[in-house]
């Protein structure tokens, strides 16, 4: 049973550099030495590169955009404000508190911190962005909190981590053992939520962001999602590079295989919960230039395919052939988006600096 203090002297893992991702020894000091996963601590200092700030973006013309657009634009805009700054508050209080009772490996931990903060700055932006551009910000919270178009879109994601929080509470209080496959199955469905979260949610927000933004409308609020849709390409890659880890190890590419009908139930239901919003966005006369249902549909998809490729399960859907929405690339590459001069202040961050340079890897279950 989980008995030791916050620092652990009993572990002993120095000795020969093996600290697994989750439920090893618990931890006692940060080991820099034996780094058996340089993977996660390399996508760590990616990220900390790409450091920036919520204020580094003057949004009064995107405030009086929003004061002066049509009252299409303006709900399609507040609508999707609302749910980025739901799931991006969750992922905020989620990501290294939740899984915190459960890592014991300091390159997962650091990463992980990371994550968390990236993610803490991401919520603060949104709430800027609300803060600053809507002339009532309590419209955006009722928007929030009372339309359950909204809460829906994140059920299933957030059934998941309430279920982490409750074993995680039990794990520290030493009433299920580490050793359980009941909770090393609902830490990695949990892992696996994460992954759907941020490949397949976050990625479909930005499109009705951007496609709003081809208009020449709301650039202020466009350039400070980018940073954090570039943030959000680089947590895919640390929820891969973990992945990639733990099915390597046989116990847990069984629990995978243990465990294929949650998941797929897991990333169904995020899918169908993403093309109810799709329909509901697209409904009561809204739609967006460039964009519509179909092809919104189609980017859910489309990025679906590839979470299913990487933890090798079969698609059940219709595969998607070719990039729906390729206009997107041009928002996810710093450098391809000119500055809009009345909106943002120059800076000198490194550009285009997020690669993926791990192999491609398919695991079989």
């Amino acid at each position: 049973m989980q008995d030791t203090s916050i620092f652990n002297q009993k572990n002993d893992n120095w000795q020969t550099g093996q600290y697994p991702l989750f439920l090893g020894e618990p931890l006692a000091l940060y080991d820099s030495i034996n780094t058996p996963y340089p993977r996660l601590f390399d996508l760590y200092k990616l990220q900390k590169s790409m450091d920036w700030t919520e204020d580094e973006v003057n949004l009064e013309q995107s405030r009086m955009d929003l004061l002066n657009c049509s009252k299409n634009n303006y709900d399609i805009m507040v609508k999707t404000l609302a749910f980025q700054w739901e799931l991006d508050s969750v992922a905020s209080r989620t990501i290294a508190p939740l899984f915190a009772p459960f890592v014991t490996n300091s390159e997962l931990w650091v990463m992980l911190s990371k994550q968390s903060e990236m993610e803490n700055l991401h919520a603060l932006t949104y709430s800027e962005i609300i803060r600053q551009c809507i002339s009532d910000p309590q419209e955006v919270f009722k928007e929030v909190m009372r339309n359950d178009e909204v809460l829906n879109r994140s059920t299933t994601v957030l059934d998941c981590f309430d279920t982490l929080d409750r074993y995680g509470a039990m794990y520290k209080l030493g009433q299920i053992d580490r050793d359980s496959k009941e909770l090393k199955s609902v830490v990695l469905r949990a892992f696996i939520a994460l992954y759907c979260l941020e490949k397949i949610e976050f990625m479909s927000s930005f499109a009705c962001t951007f496609a709003l933004a081809e208009q020449n409308i709301f650039q202020g609020i466009a350039k400070l999602v980018q940073k954090i849709a570039q943030d959000e390409q680089v947590h895919v890659m640390m929820d891969e590079a973990v992945l990639e880890i733990l099915f390597k190890d046989e116990e847990w590419k069984m629990l995978l295989h243990e465990n294929r009908i949650a998941v797929y139930d897991i990333i169904k239901t995020v899918i169908d919960q993403e093309l109810d919003w799709n329909r509901y966005l697209f409904s009561e006369g809204r739609s967006i230039v460039g964009l519509n249902k179909t092809l919104l549909d189609e980017w859910v998809l489309w990025n679906a395919q590839d979470l299913y490729q990487f933890l090798g399960l079969q698609n059940p859907n219709p595969r998607i052939e070719k990039n729906p929405l390729s206009w997107m690339d041009n928002w996810f590459d710093l450098n391809k988006t000119q500055n809009a001069n009345q909106e943002m202040d120059n800076t000198n961050y490194r550009l285009n600096s997020v690669t993926d340079d791990a192999e491609d890897e398919i695991f079989d279950i």
